[in-house]
This record gives structure tokens, C-alpha cells and sequence, in this order.
């Protein structure tokens, strides 16, 4: 065995390479531990529960109808995670559970995790997936309506921060017409007709979506302002006259060939000078990371049949054969971990 790589020797020492930690391979081999300790917490209504209250062991457990020894060494590891606080027996939310993981918090989280605890059960195929090229499960197939509820619901949540970012740095005053390709729950639709006075939006997605949609739209006064139209932007048409269009966290799941047909779908609706925006995570152009864009790579060939994870590189190239031009790519607010794309129609 190579020194660098350490050696057992008559003193049973183990010469470790140089700041290398061999913890790493336990922490990313047991990395869903804690992913399944908030869905377990979340499902359990444990921070709702809490609220602005403390509560002993005992009173949760009666309240959540669990094991109490279980129970206790869930919340211990939710303590850990800076989730909860605790003191002996008694638990409370601390600042960042009372923010992100009630209901009652504008900066809710919880539809996110619900979103994610519904794809754990496909994520165990990702072996036979990768022998077998083969997704082992479908977007798009038939959702029951509490999964898509989770998943539009977390969608908005985290769009209600992003969107802050987004609609700042792409100027839409004087545009009128805003395209949003497979909208989601229309929450960046919505926010930028909030923002810009005389912008109408269309939001476009499968009717099981928009159902969710509309409640949003409701919520925040924009009925009059953004149509929602039920569709398949990969054979349905985009419509004509528009002044920006939107792709946000959607290109990856997509193959090459449907992207660019995307792209130029998007390119013939528009009118001239308009902006295209795309609002993803990208690998960069040596596609050695970020870590998050990898891994969502990684969820597209799960969940689809030709999708995988783009770098910057390969997404800027597709807009310059479509046409774009003057495109530029910027890495969003630190917090967020989206690049954007602009792009115009000269």
C-alpha cells in the first residue's frame, strides 16, 4: 500500500493522508438520516404543535399518539440539528423552527419537505436506474392530489424568497406581456405583475397544477392580471406577442433535443426585444459543481427519460443557436442557489 494512503504498521498506527477526513464517507453515506428525521418531525406536526409554546415529553407524545422512548430520540436528534430547543424534557421551537417550520411563518418551509419525503421512495431505485437507463419514476405521471398540493405548495414557498431576486434584476417596465413556461404554482408570475405596473402574465402548466395556481392568484389579487392556461409547452403552442418569457427550475428535467425545440418555440412567440429568462441551477462550464445542481441532475434521470443537469456553458450555447442575443449569466443572491440567463430577441 502507497504511504499516502496510510498503512497499518507494527504499532498500529494509520498515517492519514493530509487533510483528509474519512468522517466524509460516513457523512454522505448516512446523510439521509437526517433528511428522514424532519419528514418523520414534519409529518408529525411537531413544530406546529410547539408553536410559541414549550411542551414536556409526555405532552407530545399524547398529542402526536407516538412512542414516547421513539419520540424522545427523535426530538433529541431535532436538537441537535439547531431545529428545536430543549430543556431536560421540555422542547420548544427556536427561532429557526418557529420561521421556517410552522405554518403560521410567511417564510414556511414545510410543503418543501413534504415535497421531498414524497420522492424517497424513488430515489432507492437510483441503482437499478443507472444499470438500467431507465427512470424509476415518472414527472408527470398521475399525482394524487395531497402530492401535488405538497409539491405546489413548496414550490411557493421557496419562490416567495426567490422572487425578490429574480424580478430585481431583470427590468420588465414597459413590457406587457410575461410568459410563464410551466409556471408551477405562477408565484414568479404573480410577483412580477405585483411589481411592474402594466404587465399581464400568462402561466402555463398542467391543469392538476394550475388548481393550486389559482388559489394563489386569488390570493393575491391578480385574477385580472394573470391568465392561467392549461397546457404542455412541448407540444402545446406559447402563444404569439410576447414581451419576456420565464423558465424557471425546469429546463433540466427536459432532453437537449426538447430543450432547444423549447427554446425556439419560445423565441417564435415573442415580439421583438424581448427577454427570455431562465432561472435554474446549473453546473458550471467544468461541471465540477455546485453540489446542489449535481444532485439535481441526478433526481432528472429518476424522474425522467431524457433530463439531466446543464452547465452554464451548454445552456448559453443553446440560446446562441436559437438566436439570442447580448445573453449573459449571473449567479444569483448568495442565499439563493439559482443561476439566471437572460437573453434577447433582436
Amino acid at each position: 500500500m502507497s504511504d499516502s494512503l496510510g498503512k497499518n504498521n507494527s504499532e498500529d498506527s494509520w498515517g492519514l493522508p493530509e487533510n483528509m477526513d474519512p468522517m466524509k464517507v460516513m457523512q454522505v453515506a448516512s446523510a439521509y438520516w437526517k433528511s428522514c428525521a424532519l419528514h418523520a418531525a414534519n409529518r408529525l406536526d411537531i413544530f406546529n404543535i410547539l408553536n410559541d409554546s414549550e411542551k414536556t415529553l409526555d405532552e407530545l407524545a399524547k398529542e402526536t399518539e407516538s412512542d414516547q422512548r421513539c419520540l424522545g430520540a427523535l426530538l433529541s436528534a431535532l436538537v441537535s440539528f439547531d431545529f428545536l430547543d430543549r430543556t431536560d424534557d421540555v422542547f420548544r421551537n427556536n427561532e429557526f423552527g418557529k420561521i421556517f417550520l410552522t405554518t403560521s411563518s410567511k417564510y414556511y418551509q414545510g410543503g418543501i419537505v413534504y415535497m421531498f419525503e414524497n420522492w424517497y421512495e424513488a430515489w432507492g431505485g437510483l441503482y437499478n436506474t443507472v444499470k438500467s437507463g431507465k427512470p424509476s419514476a415518472l414527472m408527470h405521471h398521475t399525482y394524487s392530489d395531497k402530492e401535488t398540493r405538497d409539491y405546489m405548495m413548496g414550490m411557493h414557498n421557496r419562490a416567495l424568497s426567490q422572487s425578490e431576486v429574480l424580478t430585481g434584476l431583470v427590468d420588465l417596465s414597459g413590457k406587457k406581456q410575461l410568459m410563464d413556461v410551466g409556471c408551477g404554482p405562477s408565484t414568479f408570475a404573480v410577483m412580477f405583475c405585483k411589481r411592474y405596473d402594466g404587465l399581464n402574465a400568462i402561466a402555463m402548466d398542467r391543469e392538476q397544477n394550475l388548481e393550486i395556481a389559482a388559489e394563489i392568484v386569488t390570493e393575491y389579487n391578480m385574477t385580472d392580471r394573470v391568465k392561467l392556461l392549461p397546457g404542455d409547452y412541448n407540444t402545446d403552442s406559447l402563444g404569439s406577442h410576447n414581451d419576456a418569457m420565464l423558465l424557471s427550475s425546469m429546463t433540466n428535467q427536459e432532453s437537449p433535443e426538447n430543450l432547444k425545440k423549447l427554446l425556439q418555440k419560445c423565441y417564435d412567440s415573442m415580439n421583438k426585444n424581448g427577454v427570455m429568462m431562465i432561472q435554474e441551477q446549473l453546473l458550471n462550464p467544468e461541471k465540477k459543481g455546485p453540489e446542489l445542481a449535481a444532485l439535481i441532475g441526478v433526481n432528472q434521470i429518476i424522474n425522467t427519460t431524457g433530463g439531466s443537469s446543464y452547465s452554464t456553458k451548454e445552456m448559453e450555447a443553446f440560446m446562441n443557436d436559437i438566436g439570442f442575443a447580448d445573453i449573459e449569466c449571473r449567479q444569483m443572491d448568495p442565499f439563493s442557489p439559482f443561476m439566471l440567463l437572460t437573453g434577447y430577441k433582436r
